[in-house]
């Protein structure tokens, strides 16, 4: 998976909405983050931060799709779960957390 995938699914999952997140990292709007999250463009080195601050992610795992260090082996297997786990699982999950 790609960064920009990568981008794509954690907005979804975050229910956040493409103009949000363009607000959120300072594009001027929805279309921008589209462009981003189908790989049409690149996401300058200078916005990676405020990438990350937004999706609540570390730039690893922004980047590399790898997970920050710091996690436990039991997190990163619940994590890999959730994202195995169908949309509708997932949601249940989100909700149950209130994320």
């Amino acid at each position: 998976m790609e960064y920009y995938e990568r981008i794509k699914m954690r907005r979804e999952q975050m229910r956040m909405s493409q103009d949000s997140l363009a607000e959120k990292t300072g594009y001027s709007g929805k279309s921008a983050i589209s462009r981003i999250e189908k790989g049409e463009v690149d996401v300058p080195q200078t916005k990676i931060n405020e990438f990350c601050n937004a999706l609540q992610v570390s730039p690893n795992w922004l980047l590399l799709g790898v997970e920050a260090d710091g996690l436990s082996p039991h997190e990163k297997r619940l994590i890999e779960a959730y994202r195995k786990a169908p949309p509708l699982f997932q949601k249940a999950v989100d909700d149950l957390l209130q994320l």
